[in-house]
C-alpha cells in the first residue's frame, strides 16, 4: 500500500518539474562561458569545501545543524519519548500527521507573510515557538488523560520547522547568490549532521539532555543567524543594488 502511494507521488513530481518548471536557462545557467557545463563532481566537491572558509556560512553552521536536530526530535525522541510512551505506538501515525499538516499549511502561510513581517520576524516566531515547547517539554510528564496536548505540541513544532525550513533556505539563496550549488550542499550536509547527531545521542542520553542540547546550539545558531542578518543589511544599504555577498565584502558579491 505504501509503494502504491509512493510510486505516483513519484511520478506526478517528475512530471511537475519538467512540465511545469522554470527552466534555469531563464536564470543564466548553462550560457556560454558558464561554469555549469564544464563542472564535475570533485569540483563541485572542492566548491563545496571552499565555501565552508566563508564567514556567513560559518556562522549559519549552527542553525543549519539545529534544524537537523528538531527534524530527529519530533521524528524519535518525541515519538518514543511522549506519543508511544503515553498514548501507545498505534497513535504515532497520527500524531504526525497533525505536524505534517500544520508544517505545509506554515510554510504556504510563512510564504505569504514574508512580505510583509520580513524573515527576520517569522525566525524571531519560529524560535520563540521552540523554546517554549522545549520549555514546557523539560516539565512536563507525559499522561494519557490528555491526548490533545500531544497532538498540540506536534502542530506547534510543525510550525516552527515551517519557519526554519522556508526562511533559512531562503537566507542561503540571498547570501550566496553566486555559489548556489555550494551553498546548498553545505546546508544539505549540516542539516543532515544534526539529523545524524540527534539519532546517534537518542539511546544514549536522557530527554532532559537532549533538550538542553539542541537549546544550546538554537542558541549559539540565533547568535549567528543576527549576525550575519546584520551584515546583510549593512551590506544592502551600501550596496542597494546587490542581493549576494561573502566573507570578503563587496568583491565576493
Amino acid at each position: 500500500m505504501l509503494i502504491m502511494i509512493y510510486v505516483p507521488c513519484l511520478v506526478i513530481a517528475v512530471v511537475l518539474v519538467v512540465f511545469f518548471l522554470d527552466p534555469l536557462t531563464r536564470y543564466g545557467e548553462g550560457r556560454k562561458g558558464s561554469h555549469s557545463k564544464n563542472s564535475t563532481v570533485l569540483r563541485n566537491m572542492l566548491a563545496t569545501f571552499r565555501q565552508m572558509k566563508r564567514t556567513n556560512q560559518q556562522m549559519l553552521i549552527p542553525l543549519t545543524v539545529f534544524i537537523g536536530l528538531e527534524q530527529a526530535w519530533i521524528a524519535a525522541e518525541y515519538t518514543q519519548g511522549f506519543v508511544a510512551c503515553a498514548l501507545g505506538v498505534n497513535m504515532i501515525g497520527y500524531v504526525m500527521i497533525t505536524w505534517g499538516v500544520m508544517d505545509s499549511l506554515a510554510c504556504a502561510f510563512f510564504g505569504i507573510a514574508m512580505k510583509y513581517i520580513g524573515r527576520s520576524m517569522i525566525i524571531f516566531i519560529g524560535a520563540s515557538l521552540n523554546v517554549i515547547i522545549m520549555g514546557f517539554k523539560l516539565h512536563y510528564r507525559p499522561v494519557p488523560d490528555h491526548p490533545v496536548v500531544f497532538y498540540a505540541l506536534a502542530g506547534v513544532w510543525g510550525i516552527s520547522d515551517a519557519a526554519w525550513v522556508t526562511q533559512i533556505q531562503a537566507f542561503y539563496g540571498l547570501l550566496f547568490r553566486r555559489h548556489k550549488e555550494a551553498a546548498f550542499s553545505n546546508y544539505r550536509l549540516f542539516e543532515s549532521v544534526g539529523f545524524v547527531l540527534g539519532f546517534i545521542y537518542s539511546s544514549l542520553l536522557c530527554i532532559q539532555s537532549k533538550l538542553y542540547i539542541m537549546l544550546l546550539i538554537l542558541t549559539l545558531g540565533l547568535i549567528g543567524f543576527l549576525a550575519v542578518e546584520v551584515l546583510y543589511q549593512n551590506k544592502v544599504s551600501v550596496f542597494p543594488g546587490v542581493v549576494g555577498f561573502g566573507c570578503g565584502g563587496a568583491a565576493q558579491l
